[in-house]
């Protein structure tokens, strides 16, 4: 396997990865799985606040590997683990799996959802660029959400629609209105488990703080099918695209009080 022709199949999948990405085979790699009765209850200073606004002239893109959306506007989290450091929000994917019972990246007491929201935000105001922050300690914080089947999500649907039009993989599309990026995140989004980690896919930098939303935001069989319509690089279905869950090792993985 070449540098850069990484992906989730027998030959390039997880597996694989750290044959050349070294960091892939870390002591603090994500995703986990998360047993919320030995999470560590703590009381953060500050309360987590996501400060989102509607998206306009939203970027999309099928990289081949998952469905990327790219963020231009002004929007933060801040709080919780993240203390007083605001993090700005660079762009959003989804990790989904083939059936309804796979596909998140992180588990909670050993439970897959079917897919997971990650909102990817990066230390703005300590670094230059964003591969600087990847790459830096404190560089990152991604903000984990799960997709459970049931009401549609509205602004899911949005996303959903714009996915209609980059079914290739390595296309692309503008949407014309604004999006709905407040409507991504759960009602009580202090409601949380975080724990240091990593990016879920190579070169595996461990420069994350993951905050993974207790809430869900429910999603549609529909929806669901739409993500699974999309092409990977070899035109076959795009699903699975998950890491499986890595050692925790020596980590605390710390809950909202």
């Amino acid at each position: 396997m070449c540098a850069g022709t990484w992906g989730y199949g027998d030959d390039n999948g997880p597996s694989v990865w750290a044959r050349d990405y070294p960091k892939a085979a870390g002591q603090k790699q994500s995703p986990v799985n998360i047993e919320t009765g030995s999470a560590k209850a703590v009381k953060h200073k500050y309360a987590l606040k996501a400060d989102y606004s509607p998206e306009p002239n939203m970027s999309c893109v099928n990289n081949g590997l998952t469905f990327v959306a790219t963020i231009n506007g002004d929007n933060f989290i801040s709080g919780g683990p993240l203390d007083t450091t605001s993090y700005k929000l660079a762009s959003f994917h989804f990790h989904w799996g083939s059936n309804d019972f796979q596909g998140s990246e992180h588990t909670i007491n050993s439970q897959a959802y079917p897919a997971e929201l990650h909102l990817v935000h990066w230390n703005y105001n300590k670094y230059a660029t964003f591969p600087d922050a990847a790459a830096a300690n404190d560089g990152l914080s991604v903000l984990g959400v799960m997709l459970k089947v049931g009401e549609p999500n509205a602004a899911l649907q949005q996303v959903c629609d714009a996915m209609k039009k980059v079914t290739s993989a390595g296309s692309n599309f503008v949407m014309t209105s604004d999006f709905d990026l407040p409507g991504l995140v759960p009602g009580d989004v202090n409601k949380f488990y975080t724990y240091p980690g990593s990016l879920t896919t190579p070169p595996c930098h461990e420069s994350v703080t993951w905050i993974v939303c207790q809430e869900t935001i429910g999603c549609s069989k529909e929806q669901l099918s739409i993500l699974r319509s999309l092409k990977n690089n070899d035109n076959n279905h795009l699903v699975d695209n998950f890491r499986p869950v890595m050692p925790l090792g020596d980590r605390t993985i710390c809950c909202s009080d």
